[in-house]
């Protein structure tokens, strides 16, 4: 009995020092397929919006969104997906196993996020999220276009 309310104790105090994320919208444009790149803390992004506590990603066309939100961090629900516009009827399916997205369907994904260093001489960096948005192939496709990219300096 002792135990078990130690452990009860100990996991209370863990979930009340844990720090959530806010939840993610992420609107790209109509036929948007491809990577999505979204680049924290830059003075002159997209500024701050908010859809009542949810984060909103606006995407421009070529996929790589400059915000003024800093980087996300902590557990939070899976991004929620959006073409052209925040409505049910625009709602894309969220995934974040390649696997179990279906053959041929559109659907978002979520990357991962990351910290790069701006220069090797520099212990300035750059914190990014990276997000999927099509079938499993574009999907697939995307992953080594953005592996190629030097994302500190875009």
């Amino acid at each position: 009995m002792r135990t078990t309310l130690i452990f009860l104790s100990l996991l209370f105090i863990m979930i009340g020092c844990s720090t959530g994320g806010e939840q993610e919208v992420l609107v790209v444009p109509k036929n948007f397929k491809g990577y999505v790149l979204v680049i924290f803390d830059q003075k002159n992004g997209q500024p701050i919006r908010y859809m009542g506590k949810k984060r909103v990603y606006e995407i421009p066309a070529n996929g790589i969104l400059k915000t003024q939100f800093k980087v996300n961090n902590g557990w939070r629900d899976l991004t929620e997906y959006y073409v052209n516009e925040i409505s049910p009827e625009n709602m894309l399916p969220s995934f974040v196993e390649a696997e179990k997205i279906p053959k041929g369907k559109t659907v978002g994904f979520m990357g991962e996020t990351g910290t790069v260093k701006k220069n090797s001489k520099s212990t300035e960096r750059v914190e990014f999220s990276e997000f999927y948005i099509g079938a499993r192939s574009d999907i697939e496709k995307a992953k080594n276009l953005v592996e190629k990219l030097d994302i500190a300096n875009l």
